[in-house]
């Protein structure tokens, strides 16, 4: 199957919309956990945890909010209403973080389709992006990022 196909458009576009759900002010994340049928699973985007209020100077702190926020792939496998093996994670702006990956390899995950990430993003997040690849590959898990995926 070429990629992207009709499906990786539309579920990659589902993720940038839950993406806009989140309140950090610097990177917003949306993740769409999605069976070979492409009926989805789950969503979740980055922040706080229930009932945890989400306070500007928490939000624009990156150390504590590096301490308090879930990401996103880790919410969707938290509000996934069963296994999620052999599933596939759409992941919005950029691949999964060396501790989500991690987490998204224990749960099942088979595939993680994500946007290739900008030269900014690429820059900051290379040492996560690229141990990420590594944990993925070692687990078997397929790795598809999506050219020109922006505004998909």
């Amino acid at each position: 199957m070429a990629r992207p196909d009709k499906w990786d458009l539309r579920l990659i576009g589902l993720a940038e919309y839950v993406a806009q759900w989140s309140k950090d002010p610097s990177t917003q994340v949306g993740a769409v956990i999605a069976d070979k049928k492409h009926r989805v699973l789950s969503l979740g985007f980055n922040g706080f945890a229930r009932g945890v209020r989400d306070l500007a100077e928490r939000l624009e702190d990156r150390e504590v909010k590096y301490d308090m926020i879930i990401h996103a792939e880790r919410n969707a496998l938290l509000f996934a209403n069963g296994p999620v093996d052999g599933a596939s994670v759409y992941v919005w702006p950029l691949l999964p973080c060396a501790q989500c990956a991690a987490t998204l390899i224990q749960a099942g995950i088979g595939e993680v389709i994500a946007p290739a990430a900008d030269a900014d993003r690429a820059a900051r997040w290379a040492e996560q992006i690229e141990l990420a690849r590594t944990m993925f590959k070692e687990a078997g898990v397929k790795v598809v990022e999506l050219e020109n995926a922006e505004g998909a």
